[in-house]
């Protein structure tokens, strides 16, 4: 079996950008300690953050001036990947302790192995969802940019969820030598007029091009913690394994909270590239 305990499952009420990215590291360090079992969490934003991906050179295609004339602030994720706006969408993360059949796992292969979770879930809530494959071009924007620029969710191969072709979850991943790290967003609404201000590659005459999202999708916005659950059942039956409540424990906490100060709060992180 790929799992041989249960999954720990947090589902987190919303909280600011530096918080929401160090209780994942924290988690990470944890489940690669063997402090804590494989984890899957959901949480959401207190409020409009964009998260650079790790290896992002500043200003990632993020446009910092509107960012501060929006009020967005911005973080930088330890995960790889493209820029993202986080505000309305239900965040997911989940951390696996390198070891035995998870360290088999190629990079592609584990990304295939979770986005199979995540659209078991959303199966439950109505959607039908596929893993977009191979790497596409960039949709509304110029193949001049290079990787440190643009928005993530512009871009529509592997590791994204796609419903009729259309983007619906953006995912990243950082593995270490005993733990691996992969977080992504659900888009449960979209705002073209916020990408369209905060990323100045973002389509001007067709802004919503290759993006979907749950309330287009569905007609309706499920509940935070109807849509929760629907993933976390979902999860499990593709694992064989339930997921079970929990909660971060006080060395998780330590660590995360060391973590928001003195990384995630900090400019010197934020804009080191």
């Amino acid at each position: 079996r790929m799992l041989e305990s249960r999954w720990r499952l947090l589902q987190d009420g919303p909280a600011d950008g530096a918080w929401n990215m160090a209780v994942d590291e924290a988690i990470a360090r944890a489940v690669g300690d063997g402090l804590a079992p494989a984890t899957l969490r959901f949480y959401t934003w207190s409020a409009p953050t964009v998260s650079l991906g790790y290896l992002q050179k500043t200003p990632g295609g993020v446009d910092l001036a509107a960012c501060r004339e929006q009020g967005i602030a911005v973080v930088r994720r330890v995960t790889g990947g493209r820029a993202v706006l986080h505000a309305a969408e239900v965040t997911y993360s989940l951390a696996v302790p390198l070891e035995g059949a998870w360290r088999s796992l190629s990079v592609g292969e584990s990304f295939a192995l979770f986005c199979r979770g995540l659209i078991a879930g959303l199966a439950l809530v109505g959607v039908a969802a596929e893993v977009g494959e191979g790497d596409t071009e960039p949709a509304g924007a110029s193949k001049v940019g290079s990787r440190e620029a643009g928005a993530c969710f512009l871009l529509r191969g592997m590791p994204a969820i796609l419903v009729g072709g259309r983007k619906l979850i953006g995912s990243a991943q950082r593995r270490w030598d005993r733990s691996l790290l992969q977080h992504g967003s659900l888009l449960l609404d979209f705002d073209s007029h916020l990408h369209q201000a905060i990323f100045p590659a973002w389509s001007r005459t067709d802004p919503t091009a290759g993006i979907t999202c749950l309330r287009s999708l569905l007609g309706r916005l499920p509940t935070t913690g109807e849509l929760m659950s629907a993933l976390a059942a979902g999860w499990g039956d593709v694992f064989g394994r339930p997921c079970v409540t929990g909660d971060l424990g006080p060395e998780e906490q330590r660590t995360a909270t060391a973590l928001a100060d003195a990384r995630y709060r900090s400019a010197e992180w934020t804009f080191q590239r």
